[in-house]
């Protein structure tokens, strides 16, 4: 790791502590939880995240024909007037291929827009371990139907996805179907979203 890398570490792991970030204004955002499982005959992948005031936190786990991979993040949230919320904090990594685990910064922007058909849902993310990024697009039409389109990778995968959520009920568990390009496989999933 190069000493740029470790003071770029250092001044956002005290920013995140201390909350100190002057040039942006900050606000409480909804708590709620978010889980999710997708799964096809050679993989799953699990994704569960939380806020609670100011604090995000996130995991995820995903095993493939070859191996398995697996993180956590804890992330504060800054609310950017008329843009969204960023958020950013220390993760690990590991992976079946490695013998340890591996520390980084991950940072999120999200957008929640609503419609006069439903809602526009953006989410753009980075985590400096293994250069891992992820972009969504969710297209719902606030009645419990929404599309998303998504794209990812890093230094050793790359994949892009559609898929159709449908929310069963009034309740925050919903149903899920869809395509990944790369991989060329059909995969179900299941959620739940209480945001």
């Amino acid at each position: 790791m190069t000493d740029s890398t470790k003071s770029m570490r250092a001044a956002i792991l005290v920013l995140f502590l201390t909350g100190s970030l002057p040039w942006l204004a900050t606000r409480a955002e909804a708590d709620g939880t978010f889980f999710q499982l997708d799964l096809t005959p050679q993989a799953s992948d699990a994704v569960l995240s939380a806020t609670r005031g100011k604090l995000s936190f996130g995991a995820n786990y995903s095993a493939y024909e070859t191996g398995w991979s697996a993180g956590v993040h804890v992330t504060r949230d800054v609310a950017v007037p008329n843009l969204g919320t960023v958020k950013i904090g220390p993760s690990l990594g590991h992976n079946d291929a490695d013998s340890g685990v591996e520390p980084g910064v991950k940072i999120i922007a999200e957008r929640y827009e609503p419609t006069g058909f439903g809602f526009v849902f953006l989410s753009g993310q980075y985590n400096t371990i293994q250069n891992d990024w992820f972009a969504l697009v969710q297209v719902g039409n606030g009645r419990g139907l929404s599309v998303d389109l998504t794209a990812g990778g890093s230094d050793t995968y790359s994949e892009h996805s559609v898929a159709v959520n449908y929310r069963l009920g009034d309740g925050p568990a919903g149903l899920r179907a869809g395509y990944r390009f790369e991989a060329d496989e059909v995969f179900f999933g299941l959620s739940v979203n209480t945001y």
